[in-house]
């Protein structure tokens, strides 16, 4: 039987991107069997099956310039250039309150993305419970050097974009037969080697099999993209990526550029949708759920 699956990719602030792009599947009501998310993909996920229209747009968008939010100042007294507790418990609770009743009545199966940093492989999560499980949102959210890990099942878990930045060939495994892939770069972009390895080498010398697999990531990074193109080209697999390079940081801080991402996504969205239409028909899918 065949089931459909989106994948989302990560990237830190570069994921306005795909709150644009998500933004217009809520508007066309496009349904999938599972979402699995990465990092700030994890992220968007969530608020996507809860059906927020626009949610991960303000909630990128409106607390910049609280120091609680993203700052130096957080780094310094948490060791979080995030401020945890705001994104994880303030912002869901009380200042934007995600419908974790939505969530709980969705169809679709979600998959978050971690790295467990003892053995340097990644750690797959099936969410049931969102008050429960959002700390393994946190952990897939924090990045190396500019987070602390996350303890959850018995381990220390970070950045799933350590370990699998683009989690297609498991869910093919997990039996999504085609894939929705949303990316956060330009078709032409390929990664490079990580140039902070010396200080993560420094950093996490408790924990030799991270740093492995960051040493490593560029490699198996540029080897899934390749995948991606076969797997396009097989029509199993449909991808939806900025149609521009994109110049902005993980840690971008510009509400305008930030803006113009989100509108990219939307429009990049908007303007595949005929063809995504023809590759759910042609797969069996429902183009609307």
């Amino acid at each position: 039987m065949n089931r459909l699956g989106l994948v989302l990719e990560g990237g830190g602030m570069r994921g306005v991107y795909t709150a644009g792009v998500l933004d217009y599947f809520l508007e066309k009501n496009i349904a999938v069997d599972g979402v699995i998310g990465v990092s700030a993909g994890s992220c968007h996920g969530v608020s996507f099956l809860s059906k927020q229209y626009q949610r991960n747009l303000r909630v990128n968008l409106n607390y910049l310039d609280d120091p609680d939010y993203l700052s130096m100042r957080n780094f310094l007294k948490t060791g979080s250039i995030f401020g945890m507790d705001m994104l994880f418990n303030r912002i869901p609770n009380e200042l934007d309150p995600f419908d974790y009743d939505a969530f709980d009545r969705r169809k679709a199966e979600f998959v978050i993305v971690s790295t467990d940093i003892k053995s340097g492989k990644p750690h797959y999560h099936v969410a049931k419970d969102m008050h429960a499980d959002i700390k393994y949102v946190q952990a897939s959210s924090s990045l190396p050097l500019l987070a602390r890990p996350v303890e959850a099942d018995g381990t220390l878990l970070m950045d799933g974009g350590c370990s699998d930045s683009i989690p297609i060939t498991y869910f093919k495994e997990r039996g999504y037969t085609h894939n929705i892939v949303i990316l956060t770069q330009h078709h032409s972009y390929r990664k490079g080697k990580n140039n902070l390895l010396p200080l993560i080498k420094c950093v996490y010398r408790d924990y030799p099999k991270l740093y492995e697999a960051l040493k490593t990531r560029h490699i198996r990074y540029n080897q899934t993209l390749d995948e991606l193109e076969t797997l396009k080209r097989q029509g199993s697999v449909f991808v939806i990526q900025p149609s521009v390079p994109v110049n902005i940081s993980r840690l971008e801080k510009n509400k305008q550029k930030l803006q113009d991402l989100y509108q990219l996504g939307y429009e990049d969205a908007k303007k595949a949708y005929p063809k995504l239409v023809q590759f759910l028909e042609k797969n069996g899918f429902s183009c609307e759920s």
